[in-house]
């Protein structure tokens, strides 16, 4: 069995970006990460993010340090750092991302609408954000038409991301 450092993050955007600016950042993270060996899934809702990143503890400690001090986003606050032996949880893409502003994510995934103000106020709680992440991962293996079980077969796959 690998150990792995697992991070959970939650940040606030400095500004609101498009859809074509965070694909565009999933993509260029994921190209880094898989060289990096890390895995990972990002989610956005209303300008907050939460991310999970996992791998080689020197490598995702390094990751998350240039994130901390990223000016895109503010108010970087770790919610999860937890090193455990085994595979990966989110290791199917290196990085992948699923906006939630969509009606048709909360419908699907939790079968009723979120509002901006609850998700901000909730995603401060790991517990949430490990949920939802966890959610939006197996809505997007779904979506991808992937097997969930598959990050032990494959692992760090790029996306692609088709427009919206």
């Amino acid at each position: 069995m690998l150990s792995m450092l697992t991070i959970v993050y939650r940040s606030e955007a400095i500004d609101r970006l498009p859809y074509s600016a965070l694909a565009d950042i999933c993509l260029f993270s994921a190209r880094r990460n898989c060289e990096q060996g890390i895995t990972g899934f990002l989610v956005e809702f209303g300008g907050i993010f939460l991310q999970v990143l996992e791998g080689e503890a020197e490598m995702v400690d390094r990751l998350f340090a240039r994130i901390a001090v990223d000016p895109r986003h503010r108010d970087v606050t770790l919610l999860l750092r937890e090193t455990l032996d085994g595979s990966p949880e989110f290791g199917f893409w290196a990085m992948n991302f699923g906006p939630l502003d969509t009606p048709t994510f909360w419908q699907a995934v939790f079968g009723t609408q979120m509002q901006g103000e609850e998700f901000r106020q909730r995603s401060q709680g790991i517990g949430f954000a490990r949920d939802v992440l966890s959610r939006a991962y197996m809505h997007a293996c779904i979506v991808a038409d992937v097997d969930p079980a598959a990050h032990d077969l494959v692992r760090g796959n790029i996306p692609a991301l088709a427009p919206i």
